[in-house]
Formats: C-alpha cells, structure tokens, sequence
C-alpha cells in the first residue's frame, strides 16, 4: 500500500462581476508573499499570485488555495508557490474566515471561480490545494463540483471536521449549535461524502506525519486513501508519510518536489495543455532544502529518498563538477541509488565568482553537517554517509576523504566513504596550472586554479597544497573508489592513479578503476558495469555493519 498557493495600480472602484478592485494603492487588500494582486469578492479579500507575463497562458493554469487568511499564504509556503508561477501557474484564493468548509465557504470558491474563468481567463479545472484546514475548504468545494477540479494537493490536510478544529468550534460557520452539526455530519462533513472525489477519479496527492496530533493522519488523510482503496480508485491517489513528523513546519513539507510536480502538472491538464514529465514513481524529492548560507547566499541541497522505505537509510552525498565556476545540484547522476536503499542529497556550494579557496569545501563540510543534525527528520543514518562526486566535484570529495576537519566541529563532517570520479588530487601537478611551450604565464593566471585560490599555485603553493588530496593522505582516511577515464584530456590519468598509490602506502583501502575508452565523463561513466560497481562499494561500506 503506498501512502507515499500585481498589486492593482487603482485610483478607482472598479466592479466586475461580484469582483471590486481596492481603491487605495497604498493599502492592498491582502499582503501577498509573491508577486500578484488583491482585489474583493463581494466584500471579501482575494487574491491573485501571478507568473511573470512571459509565462502567462491561455487558459491560465491555476491553483485554488485554501486557507487564504491574513497569515496566508505564508513564508513556509514561499518556495513551493515559487515553483508553480515559474511554471506558468497562478495561485488564487478567497478569504472567507474560519469557515472550515462550510457552505458559505464553497458559495465564496464558486463566486471566485466564476470570476477567474469568466473575467480573467482561468482555466475551467484548476487543481486544489489545502494546507492544514485549508483540506476542509478545498475538499468540500471538490466533492460538489466535481467536473472542475483537475486535481487536489494537501499538506496535512483535514477531512474530519470532527478531528479538527472539532464540533464546537465549527458549528458557528455553520449557523449549527454543535449538536445540530453533529447530527447532519453525513451532509457537511467531508470525510463522510468523499466517495463523490472517488467515484470521479479525482487526482489526489498529500503529504502528512504519521506523528500528527493537531490532524490525525489516521482520520484524515489515511482514511480518504481507504476510500478511494475501496471504490478500486487507489491508482489516483499518493500519500507520502515521512515518519516522525507531526503538524509543524518541516522544511519537507513545504520542499516536497513530488507534491509540487503533481500540482503543476495538474493544473496544466485542467486548461488543457500538455503537462510536464510525470514524478518518479519510486523516488521522493525534497528540493532546495537550506543547509546554510554564506553571508546572504544561500546554500541549498536537494534529498532524494525511496518512496516507501521508513527506515533510516544510508546517504550518499553528490558534489557535482565544473571547474569550480559552473555546475548545480539540479543535474544529479546519482539518483538510481534510491532504488537500491540509498538517500541522495545533491548539494550546491560557492562556486569561484561567489567564493574562494576553501569556501568549497567548507561547503560541503557544512552539508554534511546539516544531514546529520536533520538525520531524525529525513529518516537518515548519519553514521553512514558518502560522498561521490566528479571533476571538480571529485577534487572536492576527494578533499573530504583526506582534508582534517577543524578541530572544532560540534557535528562531524567526516564521511565512511568516497567514491572519486576524475577529480584534480594535485594542483601544483594540474597542466592548466603550469608553464608550458603552450601555457604561458597569463593562461596560469586565468586558469579554473588559480580562479579557485585567488592566486596561481607558483604564489600559494602551501594553499595549493591543502587544496589538493595526494598532500592530505593518512592512515585513518576512509575507503575510496577511484575512477577515471582511459583516454581523458581534461584531468591526466595519473592523478588519480597517484592518490591511489599514496592511499594505500598509507594503508587506507583503495580501489581504482580505469574506464576503457572514456573521456572527461560520458556515457561510459553510466553502464550497468560502473553502477554495479558503484553500488558494491557503497553496500561494503555503508551497509555491512548495519
């Protein structure tokens, strides 16, 4: 069983359709967290977060949201809705006070769908999404207005109005004493009329804690995937459960990548365009999670987990490459590692315009940092983390494996493992970083190298040094695999061959594959004899002692 949201430039009252722009431009009707407009829905607060004009379409893509109160959309939710105006999704909704799904809050999501589609060129199915009671809001919109709604997202989403915010506190929107509303459950609870979303085949996606004590997974979210388990429904709908957490503000929820993929692609089907690439059916991502920032800058990483595992699995850290002045975390190649029992984390560190030698590795050593400290949240075993990298990435985690960390860590950075693809393991030796017949003095100066340690190796040779493996070797260093291509132009062979000779005169364990025929990198690098490889290194080291 898988249980895997423009200021209007106005000087006057405008009325369109139940719609009246605010009058006053100093005092919009709604503070918004992103770009968009506020405007009145028969005397209620709406709102409107728009891409950028580029990105418009016809019909407009767009998210219902709920619950748009004064606090929300909030700061958490910042980066997911992002994601969706970068996408060419609006993001809409209507602020109707504690409603909690009452029929007073489905009259105001009809007067603010009629105006969006009628006036504005929304789509005529958006998706749905509900945070918290906003699952009360959008759910109970969704079950009377089946034919449009082309999906709907939660984040802990209630369902059960009697879980929450409970009977007391609800009647009042209802115009019902509690007792009164208890009686006429079956008509205005929605956890009691959700075969309607089944029946239909509604699309569903949520994320919710299997430790929520403010809306039970249980009662809520579990139940709906009963539901539609039941009426032979279960292909529409995925809840993912991270283990441990309960009704807060962890960063996954709100970073869910899957959540935010089915959102979008949802809402482009509902205007009748094509979608994007569908999620991956076996893995979870947790984009751009913050694990620390440089001054303003800040320091991102994505996490890649299995989509039914729960327990704490090890991790294998990807450091990507480009000459230390290009590259990102959103190219990882080593996501295929989720299906075989691993955690992936792709990080970005301070490339050279943002930062020099050893900003880098002080990146990466804070990343590591970070997994550990957040291991309980994601589900991870930080006590066995590796890292694997290429080019410049390798050079990194080669340093990793090698380098002393400061005598002051509260949290280690050390890692069990390394594996090394084609990294630089000495400066002072690199071609680029040496004069030559065709190297000439200015070449040195300008080279990736030199940009990496703000001077050429010849002036910073001690800095040279500590940024550069083969000098850093000892007898406690961790396993490498250390991996290279045949016929590479970039990095010399013999960098990586020399680590390796230097690792186990040091004792430490080595293993070093030539790639035939390879390049700097290539499709060599990704046969099913490099990944098996790959993935017995990895299982020696990170999982033999579990």
């Amino acid at each position: 069983m898988s249980f895997s949201c423009r200021y209007l430039l106005a000087g006057m009252l405008m009325l369109v359709t139940g719609a009246r722009a605010f009058a006053d431009e100093a005092q919009p009707v709604k503070s918004l967290i992103l770009p968009g407009e506020s405007f009145l829905i028969d005397e209620r607060p709406a709102f409107i977060m728009w891409p950028e004009e580029s990105k418009r379409q016809s019909p407009q893509p767009w998210v219902m949201y709920g619950p748009t109160l004064p606090a929300y959309p909030d700061v958490h939710e910042k980066w997911m809705h992002e994601q969706f105006l970068a996408a060419g999704v609006a993001v809409a909704g209507v602020d109707i006070g504690e409603a909690y799904g009452s029929p007073t809050s489905q009259e105001y999501f009809t007067k603010l769908y009629d105006h969006l589609t009628s006036q504005r060129g929304f789509a005529k199915k958006p998706c749905l999404l509900g945070r918290s009671r906003g699952g009360l809001w959008v759910s109970s919109w969704a079950i009377r207005n089946t034919d449009k709604v082309a999906g709907l997202a939660g984040i802990y989403p209630v369902f059960d109005l009697t879980t929450y915010p409970g009977l007391k506190r609800a009647a009042p929107a209802y115009g019902l004493t509690p007792k009164a509303l208890e009686a006429s459950l079956g008509e205005h609870n929605p956890i009691k009329q959700v075969d309607a979303l089944a029946n239909a085949k509604i699309p569903v996606f949520i994320i919710h804690g299997d430790e929520d004590k403010v809306v039970p997974l249980k009662e809520n979210s579990a139940t709906l995937y009963g539901t539609y388990q039941y009426l032979k429904s279960e292909d529409a709908i995925e809840v993912v459960i991270p283990k441990g957490q309960g009704h807060n503000f962890w960063p996954g929820f709100f970073h869910c990548r899957d959540l935010v993929d089915f959102t979008i692609r949802q809402a482009t089907i509902g205007a009748g365009l094509k979608p994007g690439k569908p999620t991956s059916p076996t893995t979870v991502t947790y984009r751009d999670l913050e694990y620390s920032r440089a001054g303003e800058l800040p320091l991102l990483l994505d996490l890649y987990r299995p989509r039914n595992s729960d327990e704490a699995l090890p991790v294998v850290v990807w450091v990507h490459g480009g000459g230390w002045k290009n590259g990102s975390k959103d190219r990882c190649p080593a996501t295929w590692l989720t299906e075989h029992g691993y955690a992936v984390a792709s990080i970005n560190y301070r490339l050279t315009d943002q930062g020099q030698w050893p900003a880098q590795i002080d990146d990466c050593r804070a990343a590591i940092r970070w997994l550990r400290q957040n291991a309980n949240e994601f589900k991870l075993d930080g006590n066995h983390i590796a890292a694997w990298g290429g080019s410049a990435g390798g050079h990194l985690v080669a340093l990793l494996g090698t380098l002393d960390a400061p005598s002051n860590e509260s949290v280690s950075s050390r890692v069990q493992a390394v594996c090394d693809w084609y990294g630089p393991t000495d400066l002072l030796t690199m071609p680029p970083n040496v004069l030559s017949d065709t190297r000439t003095q200015e070449d040195i100066a300008n080279s990736n190298g030199a940009k990496l340690l703000g001077a050429t190796v010849r002036d910073v040779p001690d800095l040279a040094k500590q940024a550069s493996a083969w000098y850093q070797v000892s007898s406690d260093d961790p396993p490498f695999l250390i991996m290279h291509g045949e016929k590479d132009p970039g990095v010399p062979l013999e960098q990586s061959e020399r680590l390796h000779q230097k690792l186990n005169e040091a004792g430490v364990e080595s293993t070093f594959h030539i790639v035939p025929g390879a390049g700097h990198g290539g499709k060599e690098f990704q046969t099913p004899e490099v990944r098996e490889m790959i993935r017995a290194f990895f299982d020696k080291h990170l999982k033999a002692s579990e």
